[in-house]
């Protein structure tokens, strides 16, 4: 199949680590979530905004489950679009993530993003999540190509994040990428730091559910 170009491809960027409910892992980190928030945005747009025809984000309280269903299918379904990429970076609890007024399975979720029959739009899912890996089979069942989370508590985004978004935006194929972000160096440093903070059951290392070969050109079936 042929290569999809800049024109053709479409990101989008749902940052929300400040939730208008207590924290469900536990913990009052509200600033390091703001920087967080905020911090991933920016990236996306400095590193991304150069490969992709649009790059659209949603934020704080923006950050609802009807506006990110809305937003998908409507980046989705504009007609210049050949995929969408979504990067999440938001709370998650196994088999569940947190949006700014609710929280959803993600097996829910798949099954409302099926219903917007978009299997030939939707590529890649990088979520920095907790437990996002429990979250991965369920993205690429609603129809993305590729998708990656966590094995249990996430600590590494602020490694994690900025190297994938390298890798990627550099044509490397996804495994490639989520392998230099799950740099063991790095990975441990930031885990145990998680620890020392008192979170438990924490392991960064991103696992990959479906096509691993997946790169920034590659359509989205």
């Amino acid at each position: 199949m042929p290569e999809v170009t800049r024109d053709e491809r479409v990101l989008l960027v749902v940052a929300n680590l400040v939730l208008g409910e207590p924290d469900p892992e536990g913990g009052n980190y509200q600033s390091l979530y703001k920087w967080l928030d905020r911090n991933a945005v920016r990236v996306a747009n400095l590193l991304m905004r150069p490969l992709y025809r649009r790059v659209e984000s949603l934020t704080d309280d923006q950050v609802t489950l009807d506006a990110f269903l809305d937003r998908v299918v409507w980046l989705a379904g504009d007609p210049e679009t050949e995929a969408l990429d979504v990067f999440l970076v938001v709370h998650g609890m196994p088999g569940r993530i947190y949006f700014d007024d609710r929280s959803i399975t993600t097996a829910d979720l798949a099954e409302r993003l099926r219903s917007a029959d978009l299997t030939d739009r939707l590529r890649l899912l990088y979520s920095t999540a907790c437990y996002g890996a429990s979250h991965a089979r369920d993205f690429v069942d609603a129809g993305f190509r590729t998708a990656s989370g966590a094995r249990a508590v996430c600590a590494n985004g602020p490694y994690d994040f900025p190297t994938q978004l390298l890798k990627w935006g550099t044509f490397n194929t996804y495994k490639t990428t989520a392998r230099a972000g799950n740099d063991p160096v790095f990975r441990l440093i930031h885990d145990h730091a998680a620890k020392a903070m008192g979170f438990t059951d924490v392991n960064s290392e991103k696992i990959i559910v479906g096509k691993k070969y997946t790169r920034i050109t590659s359509p989205a079936v």
